[in-house]
């Protein structure tokens, strides 16, 4: 490991100071689940690294206008045993606990998870389907953008070198939205996203779908929408046997992605499943099972 300035703000003010002065060679850690490794193993080589991980202000779950707002330090384990996320997020929470060991989810912050930029990434995918924006902050200002703009791929997230992404935010689902999620790992924990499945759905007054985003995670280099599944759901009626009359177009939507990758066989089979555990989670949610 190369040498370096070692920073421990204990502001967002101070970590864009910090930020500013050293973007051309700094590393920002968070809860280092996956940074610590890359400088172990010098992939990353930065002559700082900004600790952002004492900043308490970056650590909340709340609802404000019309908004959920989740800070950027919120932990795995912080949002998993949140009463908030345990009764208005079911998919969320279906996420958290499933990400690594207790340890990496101790650790593990959802900032980190995003701007990790993975193609198993765990959070991307849920925070997708619920239409999720990020907050990003420097001394200059404040964007916000979609995270479907802001996940471009393996390590390729928009964040610029002074940048600090501060929080994660997405409307407030009504009592008419439900939203799934099933990840299917190669084994039942500590497992990376072999493939991943979240499903919205909007529902109508007389139970039927009236919009939908379907996400794939873990087929593309970035979790992908599948606006042709999205379409043959509107409209449907919220059964379990309307809805997974689409399984076969989610078997079509894999097999398309990955093309003749070796994993083709499994995922396309396995989609099905996770696509029909999403069914259930919603279908629950609406009182309909």
């Amino acid at each position: 490991m190369k040498p370096f300035t070692y920073h421990a703000p204990r502001s967002v003010e101070e970590a864009l100071s910090l930020l500013e002065q050293h973007q051309a060679s700094c590393a920002v850690v968070a809860g280092g689940t996956d940074v610590v490794i890359e400088l172990n193993e010098g992939v990353k080589r930065p002559e700082h690294v900004i600790d952002i991980s004492k900043i308490s202000e970056l650590r909340y779950v709340k609802e404000e206008d019309g908004l959920v707002k989740l800070g950027a330090l919120d932990t795995f384990t912080f949002l998993e045993r949140h009463p908030y996320v345990q009764e208005h997020l079911p998919a969320l929470y279906e996420t958290v606990i499933h990400v690594g060991s207790p340890q990496i989810r101790n650790l593990g912050t959802i900032g980190g998870n995003v701007v990790n930029a993975s193609v198993a990434g765990d959070s991307p995918t849920v925070f997708l389907t619920y239409g999720a924006e990020v907050v990003l902050k420097s001394t200059r200002g404040e964007r916000i953008m979609t995270i479907e703009e802001f996940n471009q791929g393996p390590g390729n997230c928009q964040i610029r070198p002074d940048e600090l992404l501060t929080e994660v935010r997405f409307p407030a689902p009504g009592k008419d939205e439900a939203v799934g999620y099933f990840k299917i790992g190669k084994r039942k924990s500590l497992a990376i996203v072999v493939l991943a499945v979240s499903v919205y759905i909007k529902r109508t007054a007389d139970n039927r779908v009236e919009d939908a985003r379907v996400i794939l995670g873990a087929v593309s280099k970035h979790p992908m929408r599948v606006p042709a599944l999205e379409e043959a759901l509107k409209g449907l009626p919220l059964t379990k046997e309307a809805l997974e009359g689409t399984l076969p177009l989610f078997t079509d939507a894999v097999q398309a992605a990955i093309a003749n990758r070796p994993s083709v066989v499994y995922k396309r089979e396995g989609v099905r499943g996770a696509a029909r555990r999403c069914f259930d989670q919603i279908l629950t949610q609406f009182g309909l099972m």
